[in-house]
């Protein structure tokens, strides 16, 4: 996948879990790990997709090592 990825900056493909650009590693989705590999996956849309994951599925029942979180309620 190497020559198929940009280096910079680094980007990755949809549905291809790139785990050097970050993950979480427990079975909770930390919102501040996960907006730094979010960021490098969907960019400036990333805090639009948590809007939408935090209406569609607030208890963030649905997610993996790199799944998008709700976003928080502060």
């Amino acid at each position: 996948m190497a020559r198929y990825a940009s280096s910079n900056p680094r980007e990755a493909f949809l549905n291809y879990r790139d785990l050097d650009i970050g993950s979480n590693g427990s079975n909770d989705t930390d919102f501040a790990v996960a907006r730094v590999y979010g960021e490098k996956y969907f960019n400036k849309h990333f805090l639009r997709l948590t809007r939408v994951k935090a209406m569609v599925d607030p208890d963030n029942f649905f997610k993996n090592e790199q799944s998008i979180p709700p976003l928080p309620s502060y």
